[in-house]
C-alpha cells in the first residue's frame, strides 16, 4: 500500500497522474487528519525551492530535506510521528517534482459555450500554505482557504475562484489579465501582489503593489485601487468604501509572510542578514535588476536564500555573526 501512495503522490507532483490515480489520492487525503497533515507539511514546505530546474537547490537537497524532516517531527510533537523510511522514500521520488498542490480538473456543464476545466487546491491546515500556479503566480492560502483556477488552459485571461482569504503575487501577462472572483465581487490585474478576504457579506482586497481594478457582480468596473489602499465590499448594500492602510505590515501580521516589492540583490541580501542576524556574501547575479520576494516568517535562513539563488542566479553564502 505504500509503494501505491508513493507512487501516486509521485505522479501527482509531475502532473502526470490520470484522473482516476488522483481520485484515489484523494480519497486516501480523507481517510486520516494525519495523512492531511503530511502532505501539506510536506508540499507547503517543499514547494518554495523549486528544484525542476535549479542546479543549487540539487546540490543542498540533502539538507532541504533535513529541515523539512525536523519542522515535521516539530509540528508532531506529542502526536503519533509518521514512519520515517515512508517519508524519506515519498521525498526522494518527489524530488523533480515541480507542481505542489492536490487538485481534481473539473468542469461545469451549463448550456451554452462550454466552461472552462479548473483545477482546485485547498489548505486543510491551520498554517498559511503556499501554492506556485503555472503561470509562476504565487498563492499564499489562509487556514480553510480554496481556489479553482485555470491559468494556463485560456487564451485571454487567466481565472481564479477563491473562497476564503489568499495572497496574491500575480506573475506579469500584459496578453492575459489575472481574475479574481469571490462570492460577491471581482479582481483584475496584470501583475501586482494583493490580498483577499472573501464571504458572502464582505469581501476585502488589500493591494501592496501595482494596481487592481474592483468589479461588480455583474462585471462592471467599480474602483481602482492605488498601493497600500483597502477596499470593503457589502454585499447587502452594494456599497465599496476605500480607506489608506500600511500593506506590507497588514500582510506579514495576516499571512505570517515578509515580502520585498522591487527590491536589488544588494537591499534584498542587507534586509535578510539584519532578520537573520547573519552576515551573507553573494557572487554573480545582476546587482541592477529588482526583484519581489516573499517568504513565510517560519522558514529558516536557508530555505529563503534557496528562494534567492533561484530567482536571482547568485551564489550565496552565509557566515554567521
Amino acid at each position: 500500500m505504500q509503494d501505491n501512495i508513493v507512487k501516486l503522490i509521485t505522479n501527482h507532483l509531475n502532473n502526470s497522474g490520470t484522473v482516476a490515480e488522483k481520485e484515489e489520492l484523494l480519497s486516501w487525503l480523507e481517510e486520516s487528519e494525519e495523512n492531511k497533515r503530511f502532505y501539506s507539511l510536506f508540499v507547503a514546505n517543499y514547494s518554495l525551492h523549486e528544484t525542476v530546474t535549479s542546479e543549487n537547490l540539487n546540490e543542498d537537497i540533502d539538507c532541504m530535506l533535513g529541515r523539512l524532516g525536523a519542522r515535521i517531527d516539530a509540528h508532531e510533537a506529542g502526536r503519533r510521528k509518521m514512519p520515517g523510511n515512508w517519508f524519506f522514500a515519498a521525498v526522494a521520488v518527489c524530488a523533480a517534482a515541480l507542481a505542489l498542490f492536490l487538485f481534481l480538473p473539473q468542469k461545469t456543464e451549463h448550456a451554452g459555450a462550454p466552461q472552462p476545466v479548473m483545477a482546485v487546491a485547498g489548505n486543510v491546515t491551520g498554517e498559511t500554505v503556499h501554492v506556485k500556479l503555472e503561470d509562476g503566480t504565487q498563492v499564499y492560502l489562509r487556514p480553510g482557504a480554496r481556489i479553482s483556477y485555470n491559468v494556463a488552459g485560456i487564451p485571454d485571461k487567466r481565472l481564479v475562484n477563491l473562497e476564503g482569504d489568499a495572497y496574491f503575487d500575480v506573475a506579469r501577462d500584459e496578453q492575459r489579465p489575472f481574475l479574481v472572483n469571490t462570492q460577491n465581487i471581482g479582481v483584475r490585474v496584470l501583475g501586482t501582489s494583493f490580498s483577499v478576504s472573501s464571504s458572502p457579506e464582505v469581501s476585502q482586497v488589500v493591494l501592496e503593489r501595482g494596481s487592481v481594478r474592483l468589479l461588480s457582480p455583474e462585471g462592471a468596473s467599480m474602483v481602482t485601487l492605488s498601493p497600500n489602499q483597502k477596499a470593503t465590499y457589502i454585499g447587502v448594500t452594494g456599497d465599496v468604501r476605500v480607506e489608506s492602510i500600511y500593506a506590507t505590515a497588514f500582510v506579514t501580521d495576516k499571512y505570517s509572510l515578509v515580502a520585498m516589492s522591487d527590491a536589488t540583490l544588494d537591499e534584498i541580501v542587507s534586509s535578510l542578514s539584519d532578520m537573520f542576524k547573519v552576515k551573507i556574501k553573494f557572487s554573480s547575479g545582476d546587482t541592477k535588476k529588482r526583484y519581489n520576494l516573499a517568504f513565510m516568517k517560519s522558514d529558516s535562513i536557508e530555505d529563503v536564500l534557496a528562494i534567492v539563488q533561484y530567482m536571482s542566479g547568485a551564489e550565496c553564502t552565509i557566515q554567521h555573526k
